[in-house]
């Protein structure tokens, strides 16, 4: 008697794993996928209107310079206070500045602060207060609020993105 024969059982098993496998980790990966989306929408949401909220305020001390500032605010009697909008512009150029004013804020990811109209500032007009975000940034919000600047209403726009 010759026998001959094929052992296909481990064959068929690990056949199985890797298929069952592959199904656990598709049923995971598609639960989770889009609640990170979310949850990330919703973080950045938040820090976009803490900033917001924030900068229309008058801060904290009430004449408060990049050494004492303890909350960052640009407003005085309900309009933008120039002066403490050039401050907030100083701080943000310089990058250890910057991340002190995200630290201020309470917020971990990038953002920026752009009018409708120009700020002007050192005799410049000023588009962007912060950091601007790059081609390969995502998951960018905009945050918008209203408020005086120069007697005029305008629109001050937060960008904020991870």
């Amino acid at each position: 008697m010759k026998n001959k024969g094929q052992a296909w059982g481990f064959d068929l098993f690990a056949a199985i794993f890797i298929f069952l496998g592959g199904i656990v980790i598709f049923y995971f990966y598609s639960l989770n996928y889009p609640s990170e989306g979310t949850n990330t929408l919703q973080s950045l949401s938040y820090e976009g209107n803490l900033i917001a909220e924030m900068l229309l305020t008058e801060g904290y001390p009430q004449n408060w310079n990049e050494n004492n500032v303890v909350r960052i605010g640009i407003m005085s009697k309900n309009k933008i206070n120039e002066t403490k909008l050039e401050k907030l512009y100083n701080m943000t150029l310089i990058e250890k500045d910057y991340k002190k004013t995200q630290g201020i804020f309470t917020v971990r990811n990038n953002y920026f602060i752009s009018p409708s109209k120009p700020f002007i500032i050192n005799n410049i007009g000023v588009n962007l207060i912060g950091r601007n975000y790059t081609d390969n940034s995502q998951n960018i919000i905009k945050i918008s609020r209203l408020t005086i600047y120069k007697d005029e209403p305008i629109t001050l726009n937060i960008y904020i993105w991870n």
